[in-house]
């Protein structure tokens, strides 16, 4: 992976060149202003499946089965169950 320091108002006006390097040479960009790094752009990692959302949280379901017998149609409880749960009121 190239390193290109560039000066901030440079890459205001070059943004759409200056992207593309970094994301096809994979060139890390040092952002400088007054002579010091102040910020730096580099590729993205590709995702390995786990990109910290909730969406890979919860998953698709894939893989996974309910237990012999079981539907999702199902109720969770049986009537008699119910009548086990003390009644609340607000």
């Amino acid at each position: 992976m190239g390193i290109k320091q560039i000066t901030l108002p440079d890459f205001l006006s070059h943004a759409a060149e200056e992207l593309q390097a970094v994301e096809q040479n994979h060139t890390l960009i040092e952002l400088m202003r007054d002579g010091r790094i102040v910020a730096y752009l580099s590729p993205a990692s590709r995702p390995t499946g786990n990109t910290g959302t909730l969406a890979d949280w919860a998953g698709t379901g894939a893989g996974y089965t309910l237990a012999e017998g079981c539907s999702l149609e199902d109720p969770a409880f049986s009537p008699e169950e119910w009548e086990e749960f003390p009644e609340t009121h607000a």
